[in-house]
């Protein structure tokens, strides 16, 4: 029998940031030495923001002070936090500043392996609290956080824009709104997919969530949008011909999985659902590549045979990553990426 050691320590460090410039770190690197932690991140390339968790185990309570303070705890809290705070027409800093300026937390979770690790995931403001558990033996700090809730709650829409006006023009307003990085917006890469588009007629904002109106411009729309990492992604879509010719994917050169854990399988719509030893490389909207060698790697004892990927009928190919989900525990064997995963035809 052949033995493979892929990896030999687990890696992870968490972050957070006050906004009285306090950083607040939590590492466990080498060997299970360090705070004890777990972890879970969602990203995808539906048009819901990202979702992210983490639990700490018995921190000093110094460190827990500092974290704490970085967010409030209660809704009353968060009123007093916001009084006086202008919501802005104009746009929220994608880098984070006018959450933090605001009153909110920046949280970012890196993980990996030997040291070498990833971004998982970065939020600006979180829910942060420890409370005593096991019979108070064990203090436990859990932090919740969504993607860009700065935008969501500090952006404010207010904006009329006359009837042929570049949608672009528009679409970038709300971006910014958002909270959102322009990612791989422009206005060549609009026109790629939209060809010369304009208002048909005046679009008034007033308020309501910036996310919301970039979903009802683009609902009917040949274009595929979705936000990863705060920053605002556009492919085509999913069998609709659009002016270019632009995929249903982005275009970045495609990465392949760590070893696959147990047999792939079929998901819902034809997509597959893959684990793998955990992959921060993987993001959504791009490609992944499924080797025979990767789907079947029998000698390191990790993945299914080549029988047992024939039998779940998922075919070395390029596929695209349609969500990502990572998730951790320093203290059990938990440390995967699993993928939902779209065959892409040629």
């Amino acid at each position: 029998m052949t033995f493979s050691l892929y990896r030999a320590t687990k890696s992870c460090r968490l972050t957070v940031r006050t906004p009285e410039g306090q950083v607040a770190r939590v590492e466990n690197l080498s060997g299970g030495t360090g705070f004890s932690m777990k972890f879970e991140a969602r990203r995808s390339m539906d048009a819901g923001l990202g979702e992210f968790s983490a639990t700490v185990y018995n921190l000093p309570p110094d460190l827990i002070g500092t974290i704490e303070s970085a967010q409030p705890r209660r809704m009353d809290d968060a009123d007093q936090l916001l009084a006086g705070v202008l919501l802005q027409s104009g746009e929220v800093l994608a880098n984070g500043d006018d959450g933090i300026e605001a009153g909110f937390c920046v949280v970012e979770m890196e993980a990996g392996y030997d040291g070498q690790m990833g971004r998982i995931f970065r939020a600006v403001g979180a829910r942060i609290a420890s409370d005593p558990v096991d019979g108070d033996t064990t203090i436990e700090t859990t932090i919740t956080a969504v993607e860009s809730l700065d935008g969501v709650l500090l952006g404010l829409p207010l904006r009329t824009f006359p009837a042929g006006t570049p949608t672009y023009d528009a679409l970038d307003y709300l971006r910014h709104i958002a909270g959102l990085g322009p990612g791989n917006l422009t206005p060549a890469s609009l026109a790629a997919i939209l060809g010369e588009s304009r208002l048909d007629s005046p679009y008034h904002v007033s308020g309501g969530q910036a996310i919301g109106r970039i979903e009802e411009m683009l609902k009917y729309l040949n274009i595929r949008w979705f936000t990863d990492d705060r920053e605002f992604w556009i492919c085509g879509r999913d069998n609709v011909p659009n002016a270019g010719n632009v995929p249903p994917y982005l275009a970045d050169p495609p990465v392949e999985l760590a070893p696959i854990l147990g047999r792939p399988r079929r998901a819902d719509g034809g997509r597959v659902q893959v684990q793998c030893l955990l992959s921060p490389q993987v993001l959504p909207g791009r490609l992944v590549r499924l080797t025979e060698a990767g789907l079947a790697l029998a000698l390191q004892g990790l993945s299914p045979t080549i029988a047992q990927v024939i039998r779940a009928r998922v075919p070395p190919s390029l596929y695209r990553a349609d969500e990502v989900r990572h998730s951790g525990d320093t203290e059990s064997e938990a440390w995967t990426t699993t993928v939902l995963l779209r065959q892409v035809l040629a």
